[in-house]
């Protein structure tokens, strides 16, 4: 009888162990690598690239508006001589923007080799990035995880 209970209470032991680490056990490696691939994506896109500097418009205070992070601004600076080649836009970089009309290749390829998908180099101030391959996925998959401006996409026809 004692060794019944004993067998009994073992059982319940590892069941609930298994109940326990079940959730851990039924998380697919490919969610937890998509969700690895966000979080780099985010850190170098807040802190590493400082994209939202540029890509963030500003409130009356000049403080980033987070309510439409990386959706497109004016440029505060100029170049100190006169140049042909300079932005005075920040593109829309979510969904909503760039990310949305490139494919995750074509931003691979801006962010890897400093040309765009449409062959053009890229306009200072916009760096010409060299990022890895790796990193520049990261980035990619982390912008087209930002939905940005809704009214912008529904004008395109997105959903």
């Amino acid at each position: 009888m004692r060794y019944r209970l004993g067998g009994i209470g073992a059982a319940v032991l590892v069941t609930v162990v298994l109940i326990w680490h079940a959730p851990a056990a039924r998380e697919k490696p490919e969610t937890k690598k998509g969700a690895d691939l966000l979080k780099r994506g985010e850190y170098l896109v807040s802190r590493v690239a400082l994209c939202g500097d540029c890509h963030t418009p500003r409130d009356d205070k000049g403080q980033p508006d987070r309510s439409r992070m990386l959706q497109g601004a004016t440029l505060t600076f100029k170049p100190k001589k006169e140049t042909k080649s300079w932005a005075d836009k920040a593109p829309d970089i979510t969904r909503s923007g760039l990310a949305g009309e490139w494919s995750e290749e074509g931003m691979a390829k801006v962010l890897t080799t400093g040309v765009n998908p449409e062959g053009h180099k890229t306009i200072p101030p916009m760096p010409p990035f060299r990022l890895d391959r790796d990193d520049a996925r990261a980035v990619a998959a982390y912008l087209k995880s930002l939905p940005g401006n809704k009214e912008k996409k529904e004008k395109r026809g997105d959903k």
